[in-house]
C-alpha cells in the first residue's frame, strides 16, 4: 500500500476545494434573464423589400440594457405581453422614440433572441416586422397592419419560453 505524503495530500485537497469553490461560485451568480437593449448608431435597413429588416447578430448593443428583468413584473407568453414594473414604466417614459420606431432587441442571459421595434404611439407608420408599443400596452405583435409582414415570426423562440414560464408561472 502506498503511503501519500502530507505535501501531496495537500495538494489535493487543496485542487478539491478549488473545484468546490468555483461550482459555488457559478451556482451562486445570478443569470442576467431577460433584457431589452438598445442598438448603437443609425439603423439602416439590411434586407431588400423589408423595411424594419435587421441583422441583430451583427449590430452592436447599447452598453446598458433599457430594461431588465427586475423591469418586469409579468410576462404574459400566450398574449405576448410585458407588464412592467413602476421602474419599468418609468424607464420607458424617458425613452423618445421616434415616430420611425426604436429598434431593440430581445436578449436572454446575455444571448440574443431577436430583434424588434418600440413604436410610437401617435406614429402613422407600418411595421413589417416586430414592435411593441411600449408606452401603451407591451403587447409584442409581429406586422402593423397586421397583414404586413416580412419573414418569420421570430417571437416564439424555445429558449425564451422555457425560461419565460418558468420565470412567470401563467395565470
Amino acid at each position: 500500500m502506498k503511503i501519500i505524503s502530507i505535501s501531496q495530500s495537500f495538494r489535493i485537497a487543496s485542487l478539491l476545494m478549488l473545484i468546490f469553490i468555483s461550482f459555488s461560485f457559478s451556482a451562486i451568480l445570478p443569470k442576467s434573464g431577460i433584457e431589452i437593449y438598445g442598438i448603437k448608431g443609425n439603423f439602416q435597413n439590411e434586407i431588400k423589400n423589408c423595411q424594419y429588416c435587421f441583422n441583430e447578430k451583427s449590430i452592436i448593443l447599447s452598453e446598458k440594457p433599457l430594461l431588465d428583468e427586475s423591469d418586469i413584473n409579468y410576462f404574459d407568453w400566450k398574449n405576448q405581453q410585458i407588464i412592467l414594473s413602476e421602474t419599468g414604466k418609468s424607464k420607458i417614459s424617458k425613452l423618445k422614440i421616434q415616430l420611425s420606431g426604436m429598434p431593440v432587441v430581445m436578449v436572454l442571459n446575455k444571448k440574443v433572441i431577436y430583434g424588434f421595434w418600440f413604436w410610437n404611439i401617435f406614429s402613422s407608420f407600418g411595421c413589417d416586422r416586430v414592435y411593441t408599443y411600449p408606452e401603451k400596452d407591451f403587447k409584442i405583435k409581429f406586422g402593423l397592419p397586421l397583414k404586413n409582414t416580412f419573414g418569420t415570426d421570430p417571437r416564439y423562440n424555445r429558449e425564451l419560453e422555457k425560461y419565460i414560464l418558468n420565470r412567470f408561472p401563467q395565470k
